[in-house]
């Protein structure tokens, strides 16, 4: 009887936990296309937050720990924030320095960084940065890390402009 309650205890505890984690995260995939997913963010207070998110193909130097670095590109309609970019890796960077982005080594933008993730200046810099990546096929971000290390990641934009339209369609 104890091993049948607890059973039951256990069973019920899972069904409140995951009904908990359902009602915090309304997050609804859009679309994956290609290297890069959309998706749509409905907070509790009914503010919609449209993202795509990519992770990169490579990273550099070999060897190094890089933590868990991803690309994201965001729709913020009632904040009336379109278009941005920003980069996380999992570590800090080193104070004040800014991450190089290029795109098929043409386009060059800088990014400032605070903690581990990098940012554009301004909303200018935000929409160059999405009109670029719409146009190009590879994303090369140049870090320095906390610990003084030059570091790499290649992104691959094949599938971004289709979840770019896919966010906006989604946060008009």
């Amino acid at each position: 009887m104890k091993r049948i309650f607890c059973a039951f205890c256990c069973s019920l505890i899972g069904v409140i936990f995951v009904s908990d984690l359902a009602l915090a995260d309304n997050r609804q995939l859009l679309g994956t296309y290609r290297d890069w997913d959309a998706f749509m963010l409905k907070k509790s207070n009914g503010e919609k937050v449209c993202y795509m998110i990519s992770i990169p193909k490579s990273a550099l130097p070999k060897g190094l720990k890089h933590g868990n670095p991803f690309l994201t590109v965001s729709h913020k309609p009632a904040r009336k924030i379109k278009n941005e970019v920003n980069f996380v890796v999992g570590y800090n960077f080193k104070k004040n320095s800014r991450v190089t982005m290029r795109i098929d080594k043409k386009r060059k933008f800088r990014l400032f960084t605070e903690g581990d993730g990098a940012w554009g200046d301004d909303v200018k810099s935000d929409n160059a940065m999405s009109q670029a990546m719409k146009r190009g096929s590879n994303l090369v971000m140049s870090a320095l890390s906390g610990r003084g290390n030059d570091t790499s990641y290649r992104f691959s934009l094949s599938g971004f402009t289709a979840a770019h339209n896919a966010i906006t369609k989604a946060c008009r």
